[in-house]
């Protein structure tokens, strides 16, 4: 019985979304029909492709020098927190580890706007050769710097909690870090994948909506929403499967 009242309660809200999402679609996609028709997607296309391969280079290092600037500045913070702890005030430890996480999400953001931006340039092979290797030596830099601040934050992260364990340079780090992490931590990692996958599957359909309507203008093909439905499957059955074996784990 309360599982069908739930039920029962949230069904109308539910629906009242889907009409909603589904008048909303129908404007939108009518409206991009009309936006492909009248500034010819294809050359729209064509011109974005253009400036960003373009601008990719510099785009790249503008992008690493604010993100890895921020991160290796975190770091630097956190070490000199560490550094002059009294041994004391467990305050400053947390505010390091705090610093220490945020620069690794720096590092982690710098390769990902990368990437993006070295397939963003990569388009101009193999007409541009010049243009190229200037492309590949910066995303080289960067990449290199990127993975440098990881190394350095995880180093001080071991400094600051001996017990743990790994290597960024190891194949299996992640493994390793986390046979090295106690309950508690197990149980936060835990916690925020959860969050995670949760969030991508919310963000998924939202992203392949958007994909899906920008094809009516940009006419790229059904290549980038497919890419994103891979994503969220392998996601999808990634995590079930993970699921069951733990949960025979337990029995």
């Amino acid at each position: 019985m309360k599982q069908k009242s739930e039920n029962q309660k949230a069904l109308p809200k539910f629906l009242g979304i889907l009409v909603i999402a589904s008048l909303v679609g129908g404007v939108l996609g009518g409206l991009s029909g009309a936006a492909g028709y009248f500034l010819k997607g294809e050359e729209l296309g064509a011109a974005i492709t253009r400036l960003l391969s373009t601008a990719s280079p510099w785009a790249m290092a503008l992008c690493a020098t604010v993100l890895l600037g921020s991160g290796f500045y975190q770091y630097r913070r956190a070490r000199t927190a560490f550094h002059g702890w009294d041994g004391e005030n467990e305050d400053v430890i947390w505010q390091a580890e705090d610093r220490l996480s945020r620069a690794m999400l720096m590092s982690s953001l710098t390769a990902i706007v990368s990437f993006f931006f070295f397939s963003a340039g990569a388009v101009k092979l193999p007409q541009e050769v010049d243009s190229a290797m200037i492309l590949l030596a910066i995303f080289l830099v960067v990449i290199a710097l990127s993975i440098l601040l990881q190394q350095k934050t995880v180093d001080l992260t071991k400094e600051i909690n001996p017990e743990k364990r790994g290597s960024v340079y190891d194949m299996k780090f992640q493994e390793r870090w986390l046979e090295s992490c106690d309950e508690a931590e197990r149980r936060q990692i835990g916690q925020a994948s959860y969050k995670a996958y949760t969030t991508l599957n919310k963000f998924c359909p939202y992203c392949w909506g958007v994909l899906f309507l920008g094809n009516m203008i940009f006419h790229y093909g059904i290549l980038p929403s497919t890419v994103v439905l891979l994503v969220w499957a392998v996601l999808t059955v990634s995590y079930t499967r993970e699921a069951i074996r733990l949960s025979r784990g337990s029995r």
